[in-house]
């Protein structure tokens, strides 16, 4: 049976180097991981649990493994770098709970009058939706429904 072989002493386990890559090249990475992964694949299987990107699924893109961490939203699919790490979570966050609040309202859950639309924390509360208040700002985009931490210009 092959698993009570002893291992090939001369055999060798090729581990991937580490690179500096930057923000702009690990978007390249994943836009180039985008076109060539299958059908019915989602961007979501580069995100881990804590929204770190992995990394090992873009070695081929990058030639090789970031030295330091990234993160990205399973919602919008938009990467950060570590001092930011935090965001993603939140965009999930508020994302999932928007997207529930349309669902359930017919309607976004923004703040009335508010030029930038501007995403309504208290209405996102009174229907259960967020259980904490975000440490940012989010902003509703019309045109992709999703939600934003940058502030649109006007």
């Amino acid at each position: 049976m092959a698993f009570w072989r002893k291992k090939n002493e001369n055999s060798k386990v090729d581990h991937p180097t580490m690179i500096e890559a930057s923000l702009h090249e690990i978007r390249q990475a994943v836009g180039k991981f985008a076109e060539k992964k299958r059908d019915g694949i989602s961007l979501k299987v580069l995100v881990k649990d804590n929204n770190e990107l992995d990394a090992s699924l873009l070695v081929s893109h990058l030639g090789g493994i970031p030295s330091k961490p990234y993160y990205m939203s399973r919602e919008t699919f938009e990467l950060f770098e570590e001092q930011h790490r935090h965001i993603p979570f939140w965009i999930d966050t508020v994302q999932r709970a928007v997207d529930s609040y349309i669902h359930s309202e017919k309607e976004a859950p923004v703040i009335e009058g508010d030029p930038f639309r501007k995403i309504s924390f208290f209405k996102l509360e009174k229907k259960a939706l967020l259980t904490e208040r975000p440490p940012l700002d989010f902003y509703y985009t019309e045109q992709e429904g999703m939600v934003s931490h940058r502030k649109p210009e006007k």
